[in-house]
């Protein structure tokens, strides 16, 4: 008899769980509040108008999956049985967690009311939305300097109608090299992109931002790419869990409270933790995938090796950064920048949406250069 393997989430981890599952002998069952897959690393893209950012789960997810619309609101874990938010159930015999994660609701007063984010699909479209109403040579203010914001601030300095300013309260790029982010600087100043670091936004108003030392600047558009939050349904299913939320597994990725889910992606966290990352996150789908079929096998599984080989920053349409690092994820001086890079980026962003399909069915845990 088949197993039956339930996949909460149906992001970079949860689809490349599901590819790989779909050529083993198991019944697949996707639960997803939406019926589109959202590549999250093109939101900037979409902002931009440079990008769609969707693509219909039906032509990606494997033959005779079944896609389940809708949301997990509770896990029994002792029935293996997922709660659904219509009032549904779902048995299992094995379940992968993959729930993502979503933008952390930034301190910054006013933030809620008078800026956008920029971390699910609704964010992105909000933010498309105001950037129409805008009028030419409007000042649009991204808050963050980490790859997101960089990503942001690059695509919208491309259109050549607005003033870009990026403000983040730390250092830009923080974790690129010094080279890397010299590249970085040197690419915004020549798109005419205002840096400005060791800022902190004190307050965030109508067409204004506040700086901590009290100097006011304006902003018709206000993008605040924040840090990243894991959802609360792990510990609401009395699962074991981290102090932020995310479900706590072994090194094998099976959950330290029961043998029959195994995690994967943003939500989870190791005993040495990944960083939270497109880049963790398929190959980790991938790696639950096996985990799931050797447990059923009654196998011991594999446990994951960190292999992370890079960052991958785009810097509009025709030029990015591809920052090399060590198996660590510490990065090293060497860089690929220019055309090669922009290329070498657009792969990486297209290889998400096919890892899992392809290569033999055996064990594997491997890395490519990505966000």
């Amino acid at each position: 008899m088949s197993a039956h393997v339930v996949i909460l989430g149906a992001g970079y981890a949860g689809l490349a769980a599901a590819k790989r599952l779909g050529r083993a002998n198991v019944v697949v069952t996707v639960v997803n509040p939406r019926a589109e897959f959202v590549e999250r690393i093109r939101l900037h893209q979409h902002v931009a108008g440079t990008y769609d950012a969707t693509r219909p789960l039906e032509e990606l997810l494997p033959a005779g999956a079944e896609l389940r619309l809708g949301s997990a609101e509770r896990i029994d874990a002792e029935r293996r049985i997922v709660h659904l938010g219509d009032g549904g159930q779902l048995e299992y015999d094995y379940l992968i967690y993959a729930v993502g994660s979503g933008n952390r609701r930034t301190s910054i007063p006013g933030a809620g009311r008078y800026a956008v984010g920029l971390d699910s699909w609704e964010d992105a479209v909000e933010a498309r939305k105001r950037l129409l109403g805008l009028a030419p040579g409007a000042v649009v203010s991204i808050v963050g300097g980490g790859l997101s914001g960089i990503e942001t601030a690059a695509e919208l300095s491309a259109l050549r109608c607005f003033t870009v300013r990026l403000v983040t309260a730390g250092q830009l790029g923080a974790s690129l090299s010094g080279p890397g982010r010299a590249k970085v600087r040197a690419f915004l100043a020549g798109a005419n992109v205002e840096i400005l670091e060791h800022a902190e936004v004190a307050e965030i108003t109508d067409g204004k931002l506040v700086l901590g030392g009290g100097q006011t600047l304006p902003s018709d558009l206000t993008i605040a790419v924040a840090s990243v939050s894991v959802p609360d349904l792990a510990a609401r299913s009395g699962l074991h869990t981290d102090t932020d939320g995310a479900l706590s597994v072994d090194q094998r990725l099976v959950s330290t409270s029961s043998s029959n889910i195994v995690g994967a992606g943003d939500s989870v966290r190791l005993p040495r933790p990944l960083r939270m990352s497109c880049q963790a996150a398929v190959p980790s789908g991938v790696r639950a995938a096996h985990t799931v079929l050797a447990l059923r096998r009654g196998r011991t599984p594999k446990p994951v090796r960190r292999k992370f080989v890079g960052q991958a920053v785009s810097l509009g349409r025709d030029d990015a950064l591809i920052q090399l690092s060590t198996l660590d994820d510490t990065p090293i001086r060497f860089l690929v920048t220019g055309r090669s890079g922009a290329l070498t980026k657009e792969l990486v962003c297209r290889s998400t949406l096919t890892l899992g399909q392809v290569g033999p069915l055996r064990s594997g845990w491997s890395w490519w250069p990505g966000k």
